[in-house]
This record gives C-alpha cells, sequence and structure tokens, in this order.
C-alpha cells in the first residue's frame, strides 16, 4: 500500500509543480464550474467521491468502479430565463472500461452591458452598448478503468470546446480542444484520494481574428466514510451513512492565482434521503451550499442551494435528475411436488431377518418442494433470474395408509406385519394435505433360512445370503457354509463361472488340464480358464483341490472385476515387488476389501469361504445384480 501512495503523492507533485504545459489562460471552462445538484449541494467536493455519473465533470477515473449504467442531467436559470445552464452525463461500464459521454453549456440572451454609475458606484445598464448572446458548450468523451495495481484507477476527458457570441456589431465563434487525466486511489475500504489534472494541453479556442488560451485547475480531493453499515467500509459501522469531502482546486495558468477549496457533508438517514451542506470557496468568496438528494430504486433527483458569492442576482437553485442503477430482487415461488419423508426406524431398508412376525415404526412426513426463482433487475437495461428447488420443513401426512390398508395415526406409526419367505416389500403411503399429493416410500425386508453355521449377526451374513440368493455360491448338503474353511481354487472358479451364462454339458466334455475330470467342478473349470478368469499350471495341471491363500483370491477376483493393474503398496505388510500388489492395490481403492481396513493384509494366510463370499458381493458386476434384486426381485 505504501508503495501505491507513493506513486499517487508523486502524480499528485507533478501536477502541481510542473504548470507549463498550457499557457495563461483567459478562456472559460465552463465545465469546471457547472456540477449537478449532489456535487453543487456539497460545496462542489466531488472528486474523490466520484462514483457516480457527476464523475464525468470533477475526476473521470471514479467512474472506473460503477456497476450499472450512469446518467445525469441538471437545469439552472438566472433572472428570468436570461442566462440558461444545462449539464448531461452518461457513462457505461463495460468489460474494457468505463466509456462515458458529457455535455456543459451555459447560454446568456440578450444580456445587456453594465458600468458603475459614477456618481453611486452602483452597477447599471451602459446605454453605449450593446444586447449579447453568449454561449459556451464543452462536450467531452471519457474513458476509465481499473489499474491491475492495488485500488488505482485512472480516467481522461477529451474535450471539444465550442464557445459563440452574437451582438448588432459582432457575429463570431471558436472551437477548440484539450485533455483531462486523473486518477484515484483507495488506500483503505472508508478513504478515498483522487486527482484530475484539466486541460493538460497548451491548446485554444479560436476565434476568426485571434485565440484565448485554455487554462485549467489541479483538483485534489479526499472523502472519508465516517458511518455506514457495511462493515469494514465505513470508518464506524452505524445505520445511517456519512461522507466528507475535501476539495483543493490549485490554478494552473489562469488568471486567478489562488487555490479554491471545497468542503461538503452528506447524511444519509435512510437509502431514500439524503440532507448534504457545503462551502463552496470562489475567487470572489466563500458561499455556502445546502442540498437535498431523493432516491427511489435508481432513480435519483438533487436539489441544491449555491450561490456564487459576488454574483448579484444569481439564481442559486439547482435542479438535476440521475440514473444511479440499482439491482432489484424479486422473487416468486410455486409448489411443484411433495417428496416422501418418509423414515423407517426398524427395520432399516435392505435387512435381513430370520421372523415370521416383525414389528415395523416409522415417522410418516413428507416435504413441499417449491420452484423458488430469484429476479434480479436492472431498470430500463437488464433483467437477470435465478431457479432453484426449496424444501419445506417436514410435514405430518394424513389419511396414512400401510400396504393400501387405512391406518388411524399420523406421526410415528407402528404396526405388526407377517412375512413371507424372500424379499417382502412394505410400502406406506399417506397426503400432504386434504387437497395435497400422495407420497409413499417402502421399505425392503429379506426374511431368510440362514445356513446352520451361518448365524444372523455373522459379520459378512449379508455378502453370504445375497452371494447365495443369486446363485454363485453354494452350501454342503447338510446346509452348512463352512465360512471359515479355506476356498480351493476349484471352489472360486465355480464360484466366479456362475455369474455367467453356462452350458454345463459342452464344458463338461471339454478337456484342459489333465487333473480336472469326473468332478462336478470340470465344466466350472473348463468355462473359466476360458474367459481368462483362472490360468494353470505349466504342466498342465490345475490343481483344483489346493486352497488359494488370500493373494491368490484377491488377485483372481480383482481380474473377474476387471479393474485396472497398480502397483502400490495397499497394506504396511506388503513387500515391494510382492507379485500380488499389481492387483491388491486396485482391489482397495475400489472398496473391495473394506473388511481389512486399518489391518495388515497377510498374503498367505487361506482365503476363507466368507471372505471369498464378501469380496465377490462388492465387485460392481455383482453389485448390480443385488440392486436389481433388492429393487425389482430380479434373480437372474
Amino acid at each position: 500500500m505504501r508503495i501505491m501512495l507513493i506513486i499517487f503523492l508523486s502524480f499528485l507533485f507533478w501536477s502541481v509543480n510542473f504548470p507549463s504545459l498550457a499557457d495563461t489562460g483567459t478562456s472559460l471552462d465552463i465545465s469546471r464550474i457547472i456540477y449537478s445538484g449532489r456535487t453543487m449541494g456539497m460545496g462542489g467536493a466531488h472528486v474523490a467521491l466520484s462514483n457516480d455519473g457527476e464523475g464525468i465533470f470533477t475526476n473521470p477515473s471514479g467512474l472506473a468502479g460503477i456497476e450499472f449504467p450512469q446518467f445525469s442531467g441538471l437545469t439552472r436559470k438566472i433572472l428570468l430565463e436570461e442566462t440558461i445552464y444545462t449539464l448531461y452525463g452518461l457513462a457505461f461500464p463495460t468489460r474494457w472500461g468505463t466509456i462515458g459521454f458529457g455535455y456543459a453549456n451555459s447560454y446568456i440572451s440578450g444580456s445587456p452591458p453594465t458600468m458603475r454609475d459614477p456618481g453611486t458606484e452602483r452597477i447599471m445598464i451602459d446605454p453605449s452598448g450593446y444586447a449579447t448572446n453568449y454561449e459556451n458548450g464543452v462536450i467531452m468523451l471519457t474513458y476509465a478503468r481499473k489499474l491491475p495495481w492495488h485500488k488505482i484507477s485512472v480516467g481522461c476527458n477529451l474535450k471539444y470546446f465550442s464557445q459563440s457570441i452574437n451582438t448588432i456589431q459582432l457575429i463570431d465563434s471558436a472551437t477548440g480542444t484539450n485533455l483531462d487525466l486523473s486518477a484515484s486511489y483507495q488506500p483503505l475500504p472508508y478513504f478515498n484520494l483522487g486527482i484530475n489534472f484539466q486541460n493538460t494541453l497548451s491548446n485554444t479556442v479560436n476565434w476568426s481574428k485571434t485565440s484565448e488560451k485554455i487554462g485549467g485547475y489541479t483538483k485534489i480531493g479526499a472523502a472519508l466514510n465516517l458511518l455506514g453499515e457495511n462493515n469494514g467500509e465505513a470508518l464506524y459501522q452505524y445505520p445511517q451513512s456519512v461522507v466528507a469531502c475535501l476539495d483543493l482546486d490549485l490554478p494552473r495558468n489562469i488568471l486567478s492565482p489562488i487555490p479554491l477549496l471545497h468542503f461538503g457533508l452528506e447524511w444519509s438517514p435512510s437509502k431514500m434521503l439524503a440532507l448534504r451542506a457545503g462551502l463552496n470557496q470562489q475567487t470572489s468568496g466563500i458561499g455556502l451550499t445546502f442540498g437535498v438528494g431523493l432516491q427511489s430504486s435508481a432513480y435519483r433527483f438533487d436539489y441544491a442551494f449555491a450561490q456564487i458569492p459576488g454574483v448579484l442576482g444569481d439564481n442559486p437553485h439547482y435542479f438535476s435528475i440521475s440514473y444511479v442503477g440499482d439491482r432489484i430482487l424479486s422473487t416468486k415461488e410455486k409448489f411443484k411436488r411433495a417428496e416422501p419423508d418418509i423414515k423407517f426406524l426398524s427395520p432399516k431398508d435392505r435387512s435381513l431377518t430370520t421372523s415370521q412376525l416383525i414389528h415395523i415404526k416409522a415417522e410418516l412426513k413428507a416435504r413441499k418442494v417449491y420452484e423458488h426463482k430469484n429476479i434480479w433487475t436492472v431498470p430500463i437495461f437488464e433483467t437477470t433470474s435465478e431457479v432453484y428447488e426449496v424444501q419445506s420443513s417436514p410435514v405430518d401426512l394424513i389419511n396414512g395408509r400401510y400396504n393400501d390398508y387405512p391406518i388411524n395415526q399420523t406421526g410415528t406409526v407402528e404396526v405388526f406385519t407377517l412375512l413371507d419367505p424372500g424379499r417382502n416389500v412394505i410400502k406406506f403411503s399417506g397426503y400432504t394435505s386434504p387437497e395435497g399429493a400422495l407420497v409413499s416410500s417402502e421399505v425392503r425386508i429379506l426374511r431368510i433360512i440362514p445356513y446352520q453355521d451361518v448365524p444372523i449377526d455373522y459379520w459378512v451374513i449379508d455378502s453370504i445370503t445375497l452371494d447365495s440368493i443369486l446363485g454363485l455360491i453354494k452350501g454342503y448338503p447338510d446346509n452348512r457354509f463352512k465360512p471359515e474353511k479355506g476356498i480351493t481354487r476349484a471352489e472360486l472358479t465355480a464360484l466366479l463361472a456362475r455369474t455367467e451364462k453356462i452350458d454345463l454339458e459342452r464344458w463338461q466334455k471339454v478337456k484342459k488340464f489333465t487333473d480336472v475330470k469326473d468332478k462336478w467342478y470340470v465344466p466350472y473349470i473348463n468355462f473359466g480358464a476360458e474367459l481368462g478368469l483362472v490360468t494353470g499350471y505349466p504342466d498342465k495341471t490345475f490343481k483344483p483341490d489346493k486352497i488359494l491363500n488370500r493373494a491368490e483370491g484377491v488377485a483372481i477376483l480383482s481380474r473377474f472385476a476387471r479393474l485396472i493393474e497398480k502397483e502400490g503398496l495397499a497394506f504396511p505388510d506388503l513387500k515391494l515387488a510382492f507379485w500380488a500388489n499389481k492387483y491388491i492395490q486396485p482391489a482397495k481403492e475400489a472398496g473391495l476389501l473394506k473388511h481389512l481396513e486399518g489391518k495388515d493384509f497377510e498374503p498367505n494366510k487361506p482365503f476363507t469361504r466368507s471372505e471369498a463370499a464378501e469380496v465377490l458381493y462388492r465387485t460392481e458386476p455383482i453389485q448390480r445384480r443385488v440392486n436389481a434384486f433388492w429393487d425389482y426381485g430380479i434373480i437372474k
């Protein structure tokens, strides 16, 4: 921030101490004394507060921060329309910076010449002169943008002057061009500095027989947000806002060498009302100024009382209307649907049980879903919107039903039901209101007769049960599963082969291995070898009764799941260059080894039948079949 302040002060020093860019000026730049109602009500202090369309005339760099298009227009009439002041400013923010247009004009119609009465020293009409019509106008093209440096903006005005005079004896006109350069710097969120270097070029306005130099001022200003609602953007947080501004006009090459001070305060007790006061120093003295601003949405009306010291008959009333922009938020909401919020407290969905009669407890609630639309409107210019869904708080369902039977309960309901062997679907439904939508939800329960040696609370009861229902794994004739028994190569191959459609008679006749014949597993091994799920040994044997260790079993199931080989140390007890690492790492990443989380892998440990059922159950192909069973009762 210190570097930025040094740059800003260097520019200020240059603008004050090097006035040789323009010669002594005699032509009046009307844009220096005509401002809109807000600025006039604050004593002409606006260089560091140029955050609206008035910045075109006071400090164009301030326009770099505007969010909305800006427009200002002012009129002031003196002595029954003898002198008319007009002012127009228009600025548009774009992706390349802010572009603006300004026009200021003073027109004196039929003004009689004056003189001092030699006897009384009072000002009187000079009968020897001729009435004069005089017009002085300037057109400005403005550009401003923020720099990539910290809180610095720059701006400029390209100015075209046009003046004319009309009397009985003389009709003449003059034109000329010049350039304003300006900068703004915000060292703190609530403090801003500004500088406007007016008429930097040594140009003139050229009449038919003579010319006049164009002088100017170096206008320096500071603005402080004393009070404000937004924390951090004002010196003190307060529901109302107060802004103080101080400007110093340093003459550069004009007839009057006197520096001029401008001070202003703006108090906004609400967004709609602003009260202003200021001190306006001119070469002829210091005058008090007062003003009021009324804002409704994107439009602002400003009135200022600002009498010019030393000008007799001055009409001090300024009226301006401005478009300052605003993003107005409006909302619309309409009902779209009702969504069930039925919670089954017991049993949980996809539960296994051995009981015929079970107790069901559930909360019958729903949520209403609305389409919420936010509409942001910038009056005149654009409208944007955002649409999203919102949900109401849960509401109790009425006219509740259990498997299409009415129940006289609301909120938390409890029923007893009989289960058939196999998959059972229990459905609850109800209405959000007498005229509302029907919503429903269901819980799925599987009633089973487990293997003798696999109790209902066994650690992989779900895996063994679902693998068995899908026909992938089978128990022994005595209704035992032997879950802790090591699985053989033949058993695991059969388990994988059953995941596909297999012609047992055909593959029974194939002879792939010398030690695979006349056994129940022959077609499964031949089919599994054909699919590449298993391989034999170099001596043409398969060793079907060999019990697999954990590394071998996981490797086979990793290939079955078509996981991409990947090296890595998935478990702390594995060694580098271990042959099965490329199968174990992807298996862990795919979630097949959740039962080993936080444990060693122990690659040489026997791969049990229960562990094989668990790893197979978690492979993606089997999970698809498991979901199809729970959702639709499909087994094959």
